[in-house]
């Protein structure tokens, strides 16, 4: 378990650091902190791109481990990948902290080239920092994929081919279907796989650029791939936690979380369709091949929705009238679900072309963003974390502890992301240092629920530390 552990907490680590910086933020805007403009967009640039990768390292430090329950993984590759991590992190902090980088991590080329108020030498340690932590994922992707594969005899038993087309077959034969983390550990590390790829490829070519400047990138091939990889790599955080509904419910409700055809085929959508969904993003591209608008808009919804209902109706199904104690774990892992749908349900509506026109340059963007993040990711990773403890320990959190840590991290949560989707409906642009009416009003509702969210995690944290800290009485985590 080091490897689990190393990794969650390293991600949980920085995602508070980043949450003190969005606070901040937040607080600028509302106008009750100055922060400068070039400072403000520095620091929005490492917010972003921290905060995803914070729950990427934390979600893969949770599938590494679900993998190696049932098929051993090397730790040293871990290991070498967590380094790659460690070094992406440090090199865009310091390209932030002392370079003043501010493009933001879904730069377009060319303009972390132009124009620009900052060091040449901070754009190409981003650049270089990024692509480190791509190096460090796709080395766990490669790693948990090779694995599986060599494990199941090949894609289609991993993909449970055979399971879906021949069933009797199948069963008659003895054999049992991939289990449904296994389902999201070759997913996750297929696309994880392509998405790298392409923000490596991209990366590669601005990191040309900026060594050589006679080196011309064509600026649409450039945003295809950008987003391909952003759009893939933050969407891919949740999958990652999304496995540990399959192993923690079973644990806290005492069923079993069965495989089933609908939840493969629910799984094949979400392969095929996450990687291609990023189109929804290149909407107002109007010299793009029109056809891939449509892909985009439909692909936006076949990749979330079929996993979504078939895997929350399911736990839903496992957690009713299970009499399952509500404790800190379970509390994170059913709380996740809502926010899993709340932020897929507006991604979707954003990304429906009549709606998206006028959404996709406002606040509703970050807010369903900050909803599956915030509310959906690491809600699941701090329900893995703390199911985890208490089967450890063998104890509970007390009611006065669940409900600081629930009003602090749920109800400040909701106060949070309220703000931004009702700044977002209003027409408030994102990514604004200053914003216009009523933006800085709901700047300060938000600041106000993140601040009661920074309350619930200290909580969280207390009692995460008292509960590590108890005698292990042995764990079936």
């Amino acid at each position: 378990m080091k490897i689990m552990w190393t990794y969650i907490v390293a991600g949980l680590t920085i995602f508070a650091l980043m949450l003190l910086v969005g606070i901040g933020l937040r607080a600028s805007q509302a106008g009750w902190i100055p922060i400068d403009t070039g400072t403000f967009y520095s620091l929005l640039s490492l917010h972003g791109v921290g905060m995803i990768t914070a729950m990427a390292i934390a979600g893969l430090g949770l599938l590494w481990y679900l993998v190696d329950r049932d098929i051993h993984l090397d730790e040293r590759i871990a290991m070498l990948a967590f380094a790659f991590f460690a070094v992406g992190v440090l090199t865009v902090i310091v390209s932030v902290v002392f370079g003043h980088y501010g493009a933001l991590w879904t730069m377009l080329y060319p303009l972390p080239f132009v124009g620009t108020t900052w060091p040449s030498w901070a754009t190409g340690a981003w650049l270089l920092g990024v692509a480190s932590v791509m190096l460090g994922f796709m080395l766990i992707c490669a790693q948990i994929l090779g694995a599986i594969l060599r494990s199941s005899g090949g894609l289609g038993a991993a993909l449970g081919l055979d399971y879906v087309f021949g069933r009797k077959a199948f069963e008659a034969a003895g054999k049992h279907p991939p289990s449904p983390q296994m389902l999201a550990a070759t997913v996750v590390s297929i696309d994880g796989l392509i998405g790298g790829a392409s923000g490596l490829l991209v990366g590669i070519a601005m990191i040309a650029h900026w060594l050589d400047p006679h080196v011309v990138i064509d600026p649409l091939w450039a945003k295809n791939l950008t987003y391909q990889f952003g759009h893939t790599f933050a969407n891919l955080t949740m999958y990652m936690a999304v496995a540990g509904i399959y192993v923690a419910l079973p644990i806290c409700t005492k069923r079993a979380y069965h495989s089933s055809i609908p939840l493969v085929v629910a799984w094949w959508g979400t392969l095929v369709f996450v990687i291609i969904a990023y189109f929804h993003h290149l909407y107002m591209d109007f010299v793009q091949w029109p056809a891939v608008q449509y892909i985009g808009e439909i692909s936006s919804y076949l990749a979330a929705v079929p996993v979504v209902v078939v895997t929350v109706f399911g736990g839903l199904m496992l957690i009713h009238r299970s009499g399952m104690k509500w404790t800190l774990g379970s509390m994170f892992f059913f709380a996740g679900m809502v926010g899993w749908i709340v932020g897929g349900s507006a991604a979707i509506l954003d990304a429906t072309i009549p709606l998206n026109v006028d959404l996709h340059n406002t606040l509703w963007v970050p807010a369903h963003f900050h909803t599956y993040l915030l509310e959906g990711v690491l809600l699941f990773i701090l329900g893995w974390v703390f199911v985890s403890l208490e089967q450890r320990a063998d104890a509970a959190s007390n009611a006065v502890t669940r409900w600081i840590v629930g009003l602090g991290i749920f109800g400040g949560g909701a106060l949070f992301l309220l703000s931004f989707y009702v700044a977002g409906a209003a027409g408030v642009p994102r990514r604004y240092a200053v914003e216009p009416s009523p933006g800085p009003f709901w700047a300060g509702i938000a600041t106000v629920g993140a601040l009661l969210v920074l309350v619930g995690v200290l909580a969280a944290l207390v009692e995460g530390i008292r509960l590590a800290r108890m005698r292990a009485v042995g764990s079936a985590v």
